[in-house]
């Protein structure tokens, strides 16, 4: 029993490790004077996913926020999201990540093209906005 246990164990770790060689993560930080972001591209041959989020780092209260994330003109692509009435502790927020299909190839070398640009509003009634410039980690 403990000879099949263990043979089982290899092969799982096999076909974890053949079935995953091909993922390639790009991982990208930015900040600006108010923000801090964070996103991972997860890059596979069959699937693409982007995972990422956003952290206010000023110290006013938030009452509404919205972004977009802007990548170069040649990608196809872009994120944007909103929220409102943004409670008190609230300071970390998901990104809505969109991935280029045709030049996801580049994008390694794209990396700090990508910003985002972020306005909110504080519960004081106040309006900015900053960009957020990415480095690859």
């Amino acid at each position: 029993m403990g000879r099949k246990l263990i043979s089982t164990f290899v092969l799982l770790t096999l076909l974890f490790t053949v079935g995953c060689s091909g993922q390639k993560v790009i991982n990208v930080q930015g900040e600006s004077q108010n923000w801090s972001s964070r996103i991972a591209y997860e890059i596979g041959e069959h699937e693409q996913v982007g995972k990422g989020e956003m952290e206010y780092i000023g110290s006013e209260q938030l009452k509404s926020l919205s972004y977009e994330i802007n990548y170069p003109e040649t990608f196809s692509v872009g994120g944007s999201g909103n929220r409102r009435n943004i409670k008190e502790e609230e300071t970390t927020f998901q990104l809505s990540v969109s991935l280029p299909d045709d030049n996801v190839d580049v994008l390694p070398d794209k990396v700090e093209d990508i910003t985002i640009t972020v306005m909110w509003e504080t519960v004081a009634g106040e309006s900015f906005e900053e960009t957020i410039e990415f480095s690859s980690e």
